[in-house]
């Protein structure tokens, strides 16, 4: 049986994505598991350490959520706390035994990703 895990990013926007991503899991009749990575020392368990607020990428899982239940396929979020998001990625696909990776990348430049670096490319590696 398949399963898909869908990687976002915060800045990630969760409009017609979804409902692609929901269709293709709806098709192979696969569960997804909807992460996001939250890494450095400026938010402690989902919430800014300065703010109190939800972050960015907690919003999206929830919006993510509140999506998937109108498309009628299983799904789950997870927020995960790492220093290196591809390997939280990697090791999370293993422990719950996903068959795909969905990396949900925002609009960054190149210039962007070559000074903040390359998620996907790092997951690639990984793998």
């Amino acid at each position: 049986m398949s399963k898909i895990l869908l990687a976002v990013s915060e800045r990630w926007v969760p409009d017609a994505r979804v409902e692609a991503i929901a269709q293709y899991a709806h098709r192979l009749d696969a569960p997804v598991l909807a992460v996001h990575v939250v890494y450095g020392t400026d938010v402690i368990y989902g919430r800014d350490s300065n703010t109190g607020e939800t972050s960015p990428g907690e919003r999206i899982l929830t919006l993510i959520a509140e999506q998937r239940k109108t498309s009628g396929i299983k799904a789950d979020t997870l927020l995960l706390f790492s220093d290196d998001a591809a390997d939280a990625i990697a090791k999370t696909a293993v422990q719950h035994q996903c068959t795909q990776v969905v990396l949900g990348l925002a609009t960054k430049g190149m210039l962007a990703r070559l000074i903040e670096g390359n998620e996907a490319q790092e997951n690639i590696k990984s793998t």
